[in-house]
């Protein structure tokens, strides 16, 4: 899998803005950076695959001092956004990682029942999210900066899919089989 860095994303916006602006020159562009909605998502391959599987970022942080690494490169990277005209930004917080199909298959040992060490890594991560989404709200004058949190009704959808329709077992890889021992 290639993930692209937060750096390189940095690099290609602002390449989109000098074209942007060449389009439509100073004034229009500049209207549309400060009123287009940002969405980015951090953290659930940073943990599930540079964290527990690679060995180097476990033996470097405890898992409090990577979520505080990464909510600092979040946060980091948000101000660079804002420093360069965006101005209302989602952040998608981690869903119940645990719960994903693929922890769950790796997890066959325990009956394939989601990993509650992971999901409580993610709900703790959400809330450093959440607390520094509100610091960046009161330090960068005109930001409008939300947390999207999936966790809570995708983990209701995982235990309770019966409310949720068939399709919830085809979007997720579960079949009925795994979603009646959920």
């Amino acid at each position: 899998m290639s993930v692209m860095p937060l750096w390189k994303e940095l690099e290609y916006f602002k390449e989109y803005q000098q074209d942007l602006r060449g389009y439509l020159g100073n004034e229009i562009a500049n209207e549309v950076l400060g009123e287009a909605l940002y969405l980015l998502s951090i953290g659930t391959n940073d943990f599930l695959e540079n964290y527990y599987i690679l060995p180097k970022k476990s033996l470097e942080f405890s898992i409090e001092g990577y979520h505080n690494f990464l909510v600092g490169i979040c946060g980091n990277f948000i101000t660079e956004l804002y420093n360069l005209e965006a101005r209302k930004l989602s952040i998608t917080g981690l869903p119940p990682m645990g719960c994903l199909p693929l922890e769950r298959t790796t997890n066959i040992f325990h009956g394939g029942d989601c990993i509650e060490d992971y999901n409580n890594v993610a709900k703790y991560f959400n809330e450093k999210l959440k607390g520094m989404i509100a610091n960046l709200n009161k330090q960068l004058a005109g930001i409008r900066l939300v947390l999207s949190n999936p966790y809570d009704i995708l983990l209701e959808m995982i235990q309770n899919p019966e409310f949720f329709g068939k399709p919830f077992a085809i979007t997720t890889g579960l079949t009925l089989h795994d979603m009646n021992n959920i």
